[in-house]
């Protein structure tokens, strides 16, 4: 807030008069001039926190990424190892081991520090350029997040035979298998562990009792769901691709 005093001294003639408003024209120009340097000083510095601060989350975003990646061709082998278990099945030569995985795990790519700097007063001092790479590259990613999730969901319907019968798994079991996939363990995981986890939150399964027309179902359901890995996997490969240039350009600046 700028402070203007009255003066000392009586002024006597109009060239006195004249240079007093002079002076004060000059001394609040140059206030109003120190006051938006430092307010620009300051976004400036906010807008290169704030890209750093985006930095560091599509790194993050890209590490879950590629870990949803390697899950993801994990549940395409999964599910058409689950087609085989339904055609022996059908055929009435399925073994004791025969196990039916539908369990679809999904990390969430998330963009806190997206909506902290798109809504602050940085993101003007940021290049439009990489507002709009950012921009572009969250809204694909919550795309994929939303498609992901579409996916779970209509497996976990396509499967409704199975997954009703889990009576021999406890619900804090069921939490802390959950938990663990959530936790992001997934990096240090080898497809054998990752398998039993799945297994394990599979339930139990008598697989006998399935009827004729609940098979159908079933395999519509790991046909569709072979085709959704396809599918998320070709999303996840140019969001990858996309990350890689968003950070190529936000380094060059």
């Amino acid at each position: 807030m700028l402070d203007v005093h009255a003066p000392h001294e009586s002024l006597h003639t109009w060239k006195s008069f004249f240079i007093h408003i002079a002076i004060i024209t000059i001394g609040l120009l140059i206030a109003i001039c120190l006051e938006k340097a430092v307010e620009f000083v300051h976004h400036r510095h906010q807008a290169r926190e704030g890209l750093k601060l985006l930095l560091r989350e599509v790194n993050e975003n890209r590490d879950t990424l590629r870990q949803n990646a390697k899950v993801n061709a994990w549940a395409e082998r999964q599910h058409r190892a689950d087609l085989g278990v339904l055609q022996r099945l059908r055929a009435g030569a399925h073994k004791a081991t025969d196990r039916l995985i539908f369990i679809r795990p999904y990390m969430r790519l998330v963009d806190s520090a997206w909506r902290i700097v798109h809504e602050s007063d940085a993101a003007p001092y940021i290049p439009y350029d990489i507002m709009a790479a950012y921009g572009t590259l969250y809204d694909t990613q919550e795309y994929l997040n939303n498609q992901a999730t579409s996916v779970s969901y209509e497996l976990q319907r396509a499967t409704a035979a199975l997954n009703t019968e889990q009576e021999n798994i406890s619900r804090d079991e069921e939490n802390r298998l959950q938990g663990t996939i959530e936790d992001q363990t997934i990096s240090s995981m080898t497809a054998e562990s990752y398998d039993a986890m799945m297994s394990k939150l599979s339930g139990e399964q008598d697989l006998s009792r399935l009827t004729p027309a609940q098979i159908d179902r079933l395999e519509q359901g790991f046909q569709q769901a072979i085709t959704d890995d396809r599918r998320l996997g070709r999303f996840y490969l140019a969001l990858d691709r996309t990350y890689d240039d968003v950070v190529a350009k936000s380094a060059a600046r």
